[in-house]
């Protein structure tokens, strides 16, 4: 899949109260930004980095939930609806270790065969690190956000949507601890 096909949406707009209500975007993890790190590892993958977030950020277009209260669900159908190209995909905004092994798998992995590529650690889903097919999930988070059905989580297992899965193995080859999928919640994360 070609850059011109897919944007990157990162998904920024929690509250972070385990944090005090900081900016995860702007926590520093080894000497840069979660986010300077996120789109350095997006940047030779993607047309366009899209912004989940309550407030504007700079240099990027960024987008609001549809309404308040539905979690990561709500920025995602944001980042649909924003979304001008075939894919989406959707990375949390407190991944700062996201690498461009991990995306470029993903990348490698969407095709006409499915609607989704997800990841998979223990048999459980990974939903917010996930490409999804723009107008396939358009219509299925709406309606997920219409009938309150939130649980991010559900998103790929719950749709009858055609997942291409890296599992476990798959993904250890590329990163042997995980760290990719590593968020940062609490000051000892970091």
């Amino acid at each position: 899949m070609q850059p011109t096909e897919v944007t990157a949406l990162i998904l920024a707009g929690g509250r972070a109260t385990r944090l005090g209500g900081v900016d995860k975007r702007e926590l520093v993890v080894e000497g840069q930004t979660i986010f300077a790190r996120q789109l350095a590892a997006l940047a030779p993958y993607v047309a366009e980095v899209v912004v989940s977030a309550p407030r504007p950020v700079p240099g990027h277009r960024t987008v609001a939930d549809p309404e308040p209260g539905l979690g990561p669900l709500g920025g995602v159908a944001a980042g649909l609806t924003a979304c001008t190209t075939p894919w989406l995909l959707v990375l949390a905004g407190d991944m700062p270790h996201i690498g461009r092994p991990l995306i470029a798998r993903m990348c490698a992995r969407g095709d006409d065969e499915c609607d989704a590529v997800g990841l998979r650690c223990g048999g459980l889903p990974e939903p917010l690190c996930t490409l999804l097919r723009a107008d396939v999930w358009r219509p299925r988070v709406a309606a997920r956000i219409a009938a309150r059905r939130l649980k991010a989580s559900a998103l790929l297992t719950e749709e009858g949507a055609r997942v291409a899965w890296i599992e476990e193995a798959e993904l250890r080859s590329i990163d042997p601890e995980l760290r990719a999928l590593h968020n940062v919640n609490t000051p000892s994360d970091l």
